[in-house]
């Protein structure tokens, strides 16, 4: 199945529902199709920021079985039982102590879906960047002021894709290592 099928059942639609909008709300999946299709068989993988879950269902059938698979929130309200395969991290991935609870954890891909305020994803990036494995990607999810921080994303590519449903924060930052 593609990433879009898988999506469309793990969803829930809205004008802002704000969990699971990586396709309703924003217009990322297309996005990840592309960019997460080298890594679908087996990755080391980690998202932060869970909300309530729905995500964590559509990575857990997207990744094939020899992935490692790591979500982080700085507070998990979702039964996790159903995803035995996940390593789950409640933490604040700002902060050192992040590091001490992921343990020796390295990630091919990681994606930042959390507070979505720049000096967290900035302090975020600057703590998980040193884990990444050669090769690999690391991506911000919803930059809200892009022009007023772009000049903190400096060395990495940044998809703005505002113009294809209007939101003003539909933007992803991608670092390759």
């Amino acid at each position: 199945m593609t990433l879009a099928e898988i999506y469309a059942r793990h969803s829930v639609s809205g004008p802002d529902i704000g969990h699971g909008d990586k396709g309703g709300t924003h217009s990322y999946i297309p996005e990840y199709e592309q960019l997460l299709a080298p890594y679908r068989e087996k990755c080391s993988f980690m998202e932060i920021g869970l909300a309530f879950g729905l995500s964590v269902a559509m990575w857990d059938e997207y990744f094939g079985p020899e992935s490692t698979l790591t979500a982080a929130d700085i507070s998990i309200v979702f039964d996790k039982a159903p995803f035995p395969r996940w390593n789950f991290v409640e933490s604040d991935a700002t902060k050192a102590a992040f590091l001490d609870a992921l343990g020796d954890l390295t990630f091919d891909v990681i994606i930042d879906d959390a507070s979505h305020m720049p000096t967290d994803q900035i302090a975020t990036r600057d703590l998980l960047l040193p884990r990444m494995n050669p090769g690999g990607l690391y991506i911000i999810e919803d930059i809200l002021w892009l022009e007023q921080t772009r000049h903190e994303f400096a060395g990495a590519e940044i998809r703005d894709l505002r113009k294809v449903k209007g939101r003003w924060d539909d933007v992803l930052v991608i670092y390759r290592t």
